[in-house]
């Protein structure tokens, strides 16, 4: 009979191919219970009396151990890494509902994990122990790919200790969860093992942590076989550790790619295999190659016939247009005739018919359909698959399918790419989800790969108003708005439209959201099938008592649209690298007639705050009995270092102050 380690002695490629033949078979059977850590449920005293610690006194809670012991069982048709975790957490403030949620993440798709064996106890001070029960568990679908297993600790009061364990069984091995030292409050201790049997071993990547770690090796000899040299002895059992201590809390602040960009961790790629064991080769070439074999979507694209004898009749019919409006046209029509179902993946096996059809479809089935369309016109247009900013940006120095949970579409018209996602409601070519605008991405050829940086030039907040008003005696203001809103502005305009808004409503919602009082008339909105150009809003508004009346005046607000109530950035100091949504155009104009009788304010300094990637300008014009003022604000780019975070701060904080700020007009 043939041993399953025999193939080790042909090419790496072939090793590669196997141990991915091996990964996709189907397990039954193999969730057999192991014992776990002896010292779970065995609570020290010293962790009773324990205080915050110094450097962060205010922590609500400390992580006080995280353990995961990693092993490996064998069937006839697969590997199974058994994960095997116990966590511990000392309460100093029992109002924090994060301390008392638990919150298992684990891979459900293709049943590449399952979780067993959880067991969790509330260790209160008095001594008594309270279990979590079965039937308090719940399994919560978070995306096609992950579920969670979620519970709440029961009676959890100050200085109660948390612990919990549980087994999570994986059958695909060629890479390991990532093991977080780093979480939102301090970890005390953290540990984790891997006992490895002799046929593989794993490559580590220690990301975001500067601090020490303790790392090594323990040799255990099971042999009883008598100690001489003449008598061959077994190979000891090989355990690999990492230890790591006082680990600091991870700062969750505002306009984060993602918290788990920033935590630290440690990750793992399969780097020998077989017996003998040989290197494997871990590369962005191999990855692709294996996307090929087992999750293509040029499967989907190329069997999509209808989608592709669609595109080319509407082509035809418009052979007179260049290929920029015949991409449009197609977009438009997928955009408008898809159920997107809210799941998205970087590829799907769904055929066009059902897309087309309005039946309920995922990201990838979407994309994939207007992929073919576009081939059906002759327009080149291949898949981008991307990771969300829930799941962080691409490591380059980790490559692994894994990494990817979304696609978007990139299309190549005379040199020009366009960037585009059909699931994205009421979008258009260059407009995608906040979401999937994230970093880098990588294109799919038929037969080749390339990594791009995502740009798409629609997806930015476009906004520009301008303001003719009249400022009553009473206070009341009185006049005509003129807007433009394109990017993601003009998405939501559209959709309010679809959900059966008035024009009156959205101009209230998009522009006036703060005056409950005001009143409209005459408003109209255009260009809301013309997606190439900005949506436009005209209309007539009153917004009554907008002034407030005193003896020596009237004091209003001169910022009466585009207001920034409160600085986003919460802190004046930044931990992290700052991701916006999105870049940033706001252009606002006033022209406010004073009632007769009254003087304008005292005269004010045109301003200008500039820096890389962002400029702020004010310009002021109070002579005449007339108030003309300008503001713009343009955010060029999404991403800044910390060192641009000072000047990125005192830019909102000028927009808050504008904001807030009262003129008064004397009489």
């Amino acid at each position: 009979m043939r041993s399953k380690f025999q193939f080790m002695s042909i090419s790496l490629l072939r090793i590669t191919a196997l141990i991915a033949a091996i990964l996709w078979m189907p397990v039954a059977g193999l969730f057999a219970q192991d014992s776990l850590d002896a010292r779970f449920g065995s609570i020290p005293d010293s962790l009773y009396s324990m205080q915050p610690p110094a450097d962060n006194p205010d922590a609500p809670y400390i992580i006080t151990n995280k353990e995961l012991d990693v092993s490996f069982r064998e069937t006839e048709q697969s590997i199974v890494a058994v994960l095997e975790h116990h966590v511990r957490k000392k309460v100093f403030e029992d109002s924090v509902r994060e301390a008392s949620v638990v919150a298992i993440p684990y891979y459900f798709d293709n049943n590449m994990e399952h979780v067993v064996n959880i067991q969790a106890y509330t260790h209160l001070p008095s001594g008594e122990r309270i279990p979590v029960e079965d039937g308090d568990i719940r399994t919560i679908n978070i995306n096609s790919r992950y579920n969670v297993k979620e519970f709440t600790m029961p009676q959890v009061q100050e200085g109660a200790i948390l612990e919990y364990r549980y087994v999570i069984q994986r059958r695909y091995i060629e890479e390991l969860p990532d093991f977080f030292l780093g979480h939102q409050v301090p970890t005390a201790a953290t540990k984790l093992t891997i006992t490895y049997p002799e046929y593989l071993r794993y490559q580590p990547f220690v990301e975001d942590y500067n601090g020490k770690i303790h790392h090594d090796f323990v040799y255990t000899d099971t042999s009883s076989v008598p100690k001489v040299f003449t008598i061959p002895q077994p190979k000891p059992i090989v355990t690999e550790r990492w230890m790591a201590y006082n680990i600091p809390a991870v700062e969750d602040e505002a306009f984060m790619s993602s918290m788990d960009d920033y935590r630290a961790k440690i990750k793992f790629l399969l780097s020998e295999f077989g017996i003998p064991r040989q290197q494997l080769e871990n590369s962005w070439e191999v990855v692709v190659a294996r996307i090929r074999e087992k999750t293509n979507p040029w499967w989907a694209i190329r069997s999509n016939n209808v989608a592709g004898a669609r595109g080319d009749s509407i082509a035809s019919a418009m052979e007179d247009q260049p290929p920029e409006a015949i991409q449009d046209s197609i977009f438009k029509f997928v955009n408008q005739k898809v159920n997107y179902s809210g799941g998205h993946r970087p590829y799907s096996l769904s055929r066009d018919r059902g897309v087309i059809a309005g039946q309920p479809s995922d990201q990838a089935a979407i994309n994939q359909t207007l992929i073919s369309m576009l081939h059906g016109a002759g327009i080149d247009a291949n898949p981008v698959l991307v990771s969300t900013r829930p799941s962080g940006q691409i490591n380059m120095d980790f490559p692994s399918f894994y990494q990817f949970d979304s696609q978007l579409v990139q299309s190549k018209i005379n040199g020009e790419t366009h960037l585009m996602d059909a699931s994205f409601a009421h979008s258009q070519p260059g407009l995608v989800r906040v979401d999937a605008f994230n970093g880098r991405g990588l294109v799919m050829g038929q037969d080749s790969f390339e990594w791009i940086d995502l740009k798409p030039e629609k997806s930015i907040f476009d906004i520009q108003v301008a303001i003719d008003a009249q400022l009553q005696p009473n206070g009341t203001l009185v006049g005509k708005v003129n807007a433009q809103q394109g990017g993601y502005p003009a998405q939501f305009i559209r959709q309010q439209r679809a959900d059966g808004n008035s024009d009156a409503d959205i101009l209230k919602r998009v522009l006036f959201d703060g005056y409950p009082q005001m009143s409209v008339d005459s408003v109209q909105i255009s260009n809301m099938d013309s997606y190439n150009e900005p949506i436009a809003i005209a209309a007539q508004f009153e917004i009554e008592n907008y002034a407030t009346s005193f003896t020596d005046g009237l004091k209003f607000r001169p910022m009466i649209v585009g207001y920034q109530r409160e600085n986003p950035f919460k802190d004046k100091s930044r931990q992290h690298p700052i991701t916006l949504d999105a870049p940033e155009h706001l252009d606002l104009s006033y022209e406010i007639g004073l009632p007769s009788g009254f003087r304008a304010p005292e005269s004010r300094q045109n301003k200008m705050l500039r820096f890389p990637g962002a400029e702020f300008r004010e310009t002021y014009d109070t002579s005449f009995g007339t108030l003309k003022y300008e503001y713009q604000i343009d955010i060029s780019q999404k991403n800044f270092s910390t060192d641009f975070f000072s000047q990125l701060y005192k830019l909102y904080e000028r927009w808050v102050q504008l904001s807030n700020t009262a003129w008064l007009i004397e009489n």
